[in-house]
């Protein structure tokens, strides 16, 4: 995997902060101060063939290049462990569910622009789609190793709760 000298110094930040008693605020600044300059920003993060790319994975964090084409919508989903994103390009929409059993109701709609930064909590059920003309790109944190976590998908057209999986994950993903 190719970084660039200021990505690793940013891996390098958010794992030290991981550690730490007040690591969801100091997620949540460095991804800040790394996203304020969305132009510099973007030019310290590599052109990724993939649009999923893991930097960096512990049992105390995850850390992702995140990329979402233009009119393709990722399926409600949860993580089981918060997560902060700081959008750098385009416009990340973020749609909130609740969830009644294996129901889920929309709850709240934010479109994160470059330059922004939203923390999500563990039990929250979010949905993504790229709501601008240009892909969305982000650096995405979560508090834990996300790879091996049990997760959910959900298919709200049919009501039903599926495990996360990279199947499930491409047969919702439209």
């Amino acid at each position: 995997m190719h970084t660039t000298k200021a990505l690793d110094t940013l891996i390098g930040d958010l794992k030290t902060a991981s550690q730490g008693t007040g690591a969801l605020d100091d997620i949540k600044s460095i991804l800040a101060s790394f996203v304020e300059d969305p132009k510099t920003a973007k030019e310290n993060v590599p052109e990724y063939e993939e649009d999923d790319v893991i930097l960096y994975e512990d049992d105390n964090i995850s850390i992702w290049f995140c990329r979402f084409q233009p009119d393709v919508t990722v399926p409600p989903h949860d993580h089981q462990m918060s997560a902060t994103i700081a959008v750098y390009s385009g416009i990340e929409r973020n749609n909130f569910y609740e969830r009644n059993g294996d129901q889920l109701t929309p709850s709240g709609q934010v479109d994160l622009e470059a330059g922004q930064v939203i923390q999500i909590a563990p039990d929250e059920v979010h949905g993504v789609t790229c709501a601008s003309q240009e892909p969305s790109c982000a650096i995405h944190v979560y508090m834990g190793n996300l790879t091996i976590v049990e997760r959910s998908l959900f298919d709200v057209a049919n009501g039903k709760v599926m495990s996360f999986t990279d199947e499930n994950y491409q047969k919702l993903t439209s």
